[in-house]
């Protein structure tokens, strides 16, 4: 038993041997991998993107181009940004997009493991008519205000006496999006730029929801238009009127504009935001503004109520101008949450007029009221007094004829 025993040991010592082997081989592989799969982080705090290096303008015209400062780090970074090399006469800047305005600094946000923030400024070049042709470099310059990166690019324009042919034409609004109730006519404006060397006449039109109007007219003019001739490298200012359906329901309306100009062609979209309207009716069930009650006695009327508008009523209350404080008036329900567009609620009306109420008609206004609107309508009430009390009217009547026709007879005697 011993002999066996000491003849097995060395198989095991091998055994566990080449399984810590194994896992070694393992880690270290997985290691490697773990290295090659996931580079070193950037050691550059931003990129700067000037996807244009060489360009060819004419005399008199701007070169515009998109640059993108893109930060690779996870906390903001401050980014100066310097153009030398201006020639004379030159207008060049980065300008902000959204209004357009000279910048010399940009911030970028952080951004995190699986994205990079970035912000995109404008690079735009005027050069004057009077230039001579030739190639002018640009140094622009682009480096982190606490760190060590730093972009250095040169962008070299190709001036020529000849104009270059450029994009065709742009469509823009400054305020995209308008809000008002339905049936209201709402006024925009749209920017229509030529972006090329020669006159364009320009057609525009416009798609809107079924039973809108769309008009176009000059800034300041009040004809209406279909086309306009817009002058090279020139830009128009129009005034779009849209009248919207007083039926239209509270919700966002897209407006596609086009303009054409022979090969060219530019869009946008404009937005009408709805609120609705609240359109309150009241009456009765059987049409008619008048009842008839007994007094001392509570009388139930049923009147209704609906919603003719395009947006709901909340919290509509009922209140009542009476005759009289002696007279009670209540509602059931006395209030309603919330009325739909097109939805009708029946409300009943309990009328007490006192039992001592000189029989007649009397006028009582009807008012339901919300935040949004208010309804107001008069009711005719007719009273009538109780049998007994009729009859004993009667007897009263009867009792004092008959008194007086005892006075007359006893005085004829005389």
């Amino acid at each position: 038993m011993r002999g066996s025993a000491i003849s097995i040991r060395p198989g095991i010592i091998l055994f566990l041997f080449a399984c810590a082997l194994l896992s070694l081989t393992t880690r270290l592989s997985d290691g490697i991998a773990a290295e090659v799969a996931s580079p070193p982080p950037s050691k550059e705090s931003f990129n700067l993107i000037l996807p244009f290096k060489d360009l060819t303008v004419g005399q008199g015209q701007e070169a515009t181009m998109d640059a993108e400062v893109v930060n690779r780090t996870k906390d903001p970074v401050e980014i100066s940004l310097t153009i030398e090399g201006v020639p004379a006469g030159w207008d060049i800047n980065f300008n902000s997009r959204y209004p357009s305005f000279p910048v010399r600094s940009v911030m970028v946000q952080g951004g995190d493991q699986t994205t990079n923030k970035s912000t995109t400024l404008e690079f735009k070049a005027k050069i004057p008519e009077n230039t001579k042709p030739g190639t002018y470099p640009v140094k622009v310059t682009a480096k982190d205000t606490k760190g060590a990166t730093q972009y250095v690019e040169t962008i070299n324009y190709r001036v020529t006496s000849k104009k270059i042919e450029t994009g065709g034409i742009k469509l823009s609004s400054q305020y995209p999006v308008l809000s008002s109730g339905s049936g209201q006519t709402l006024k925009f404006t749209i920017d229509l730029k030529n972006e090329t060397n020669k006159a364009l006449p320009t057609s525009i039109v416009a798609q809107a929801p079924q039973g809108w109007a769309v008009r176009f007219k000059p800034q300041f003019g009040d004809q209406q238009i279909s086309s306009i001739q817009i002058k090279e490298n020139g830009s128009e200012t129009l005034s779009v009127e849209i009248d919207t359906p007083a039926t239209a329901d509270a919700k966002e309306y897209p407006v596609a504009i086009t303009a054409r100009a022979g090969a060219y062609e530019a869009n946008t979209t404009i937005k009408v935001s709805l609120k609705g309207t609240q359109d309150l009716k009241m009456g009765s069930l059987a049409g008619t503004l008048n009842t008839a009650v007994t007094a001392g006695t509570k009388n139930a009327i049923d009147f209704v109520v609906g919603n003719a508008g395009t947006a709901p009523i909340r919290n509509l209350g009922f209140v009542t101008k009476k005759p009289s404080d002696k007279w009670t008036v209540e509602f059931k329900p006395d209030k309603i949450d919330a009325l739909a567009p097109g939805e009708v609620r029946q409300i009943k009306m309990e009328i007490l007029a006192p039992d001592r109420t000189i029989a007649g008609d009397y006028m009582m206004t009807l008012t339901a009221n919300s935040v949004d609107v208010t309804k107001s309508a008069d009711f005719r009430v007719t009273v009538s007094t109780p049998t007994i009390w009729g009859w004993l009217g009667f007897g009263i009547v009867g009792l004092v004829v008959l008194g007086l026709a005892i006075v007359f007879f006893r005085l004829g005697r005389r």
